[in-house]
């Protein structure tokens, strides 16, 4: 049964990752009315942060780094208001890597739970459908925030409908060439006992070895109550070859691994859990110049706009293409001088 006509904004964003929210962060500080989407239950996306009885894991980004000063400039501004910290040469969130989308989206409508399963385009407006093609929200303008492969999926039939012709199909053919290395994640909380020192990270060459990427004990991060809490990323060999393994067997691995390098006591390890990243990085991007190729529609992630030669780490691009996703709009509805 249809509920009536979904709440209208002026910019609809679906996705409220780094991307989503820094697109959506713009438009609102430009007085339009923002409604951000999103399938998760809080804020994060990547730079989630897993909460747990005896504290939280960064389980996807462990950790920012900032390549332009612009990105500096805005991790700076979430030092200053606390939602940051410096960890070494790279930043955090404070008390989890999550806080850094908190002040992106202040004063802005998000709806947590809510899966996107298709759209369309109506009368001018944008409607974003759920599973049972009931609408959750409209709006004049779009930001898709989401994976290249997701991005693909909710504006296939969008396109046929609407008629988009050659620019349409470019973009969609574009979309599928889009590739990421995926990423399993392991999550341990291992028996802290007082007095003990903690062990120490295994060397890169070991890590290596083992298929592991990256190694992180959270309580060596600043505003951590994380005490006994790592995160074990696999690399993209292994995560890739590994990929369809059940959470339980995905675990097990690491697990196994984990307990090899560090030398732990298996029996220490009060639990072991694992998260799989299927969307880790993007490793082909999608040309910037098609983000906006269609009318009233703009798509940002770290996959618009991504070049490996450029070096530019994935936040930060996510970052970037939500502001210039916002942009794009902005200045279609003359917004902009």
């Amino acid at each position: 049964m249809d509920n009536g006509p979904p709440p209208l904004a002026d910019v609809l964003v679906v996705g409220a990752g780094m991307a989503g929210a820094a697109a959506a962060r713009l438009a609102a500080d430009a007085g339009l009315r923002v409604l951000a989407l999103d399938k998760g239950r809080g804020p994060g996306g990547r730079l989630s942060t897993r909460r747990v009885e005896a504290g939280g894991f960064d389980h996807g980004a462990a950790s920012l780094q900032a390549q332009g000063e612009d990105f500096r400039g805005w991790l700076a501004a979430q030092l200053a208001a606390g939602h940051a910290a410096r960890w070494g040469e790279n930043w955090v969130g404070v008390p989890g890597m999550n806080a850094l989308l908190t002040g992106l989206l202040e004063g802005i409508e998000v709806r947590w739970s809510s899966t996107v399963a298709a759209l369309d385009r109506v009368s001018g407006h944008w409607r974003a459908l759920d599973a049972q093609g009931q609408p959750l929200a409209g709006a004049e303008r779009l930001v898709l925030a989401v994976p290249a492969p997701q991005a693909h999926s909710l504006l296939t039939a969008t396109a046929a409908s609407a008629e988009w012709g050659a620019a349409g199909s470019v973009l969609l053919a574009a979309l599928q060439a889009v590739r990421y290395a995926p990423c399993w994640a392991g999550l341990a909380v291992v028996e802290h006992v007082e007095g003990r020192a903690a062990p120490t990270c295994p060397d890169a060459a070991a890590l290596a070895a083992a298929g592991l990427a990256a190694m992180i004990r959270e309580g060596s991060k600043p505003g951590r109550n994380a005490a006994g809490h790592w995160v074990v990323h696999a690399d993209a060999d292994w995560s890739t070859r590994y990929l369809e393994l059940s959470a339980e067997e995905a675990a097990h691995r690491l697990r196994s691994a984990f307990v090899a390098l560090t030398g732990i006591d298996d029996g220490a390890i009060r639990s072991f859990g694992a998260h799989r990243w299927r969307y880790a990085r993007p490793i082909h991007g999608l040309d910037p110049a098609l983000a906006g190729a269609i009318e009233g529609l703009a798509l940002a992630g770290d996959a618009v706009g991504w070049c490996a030669e450029a070096g530019t780490p994935p936040a930060e691009q996510a970052w970037r293409s939500g502001r210039e996703a916002a942009l794009r709009l902005l200045a279609a509805r003359g917004c902009l001088s």
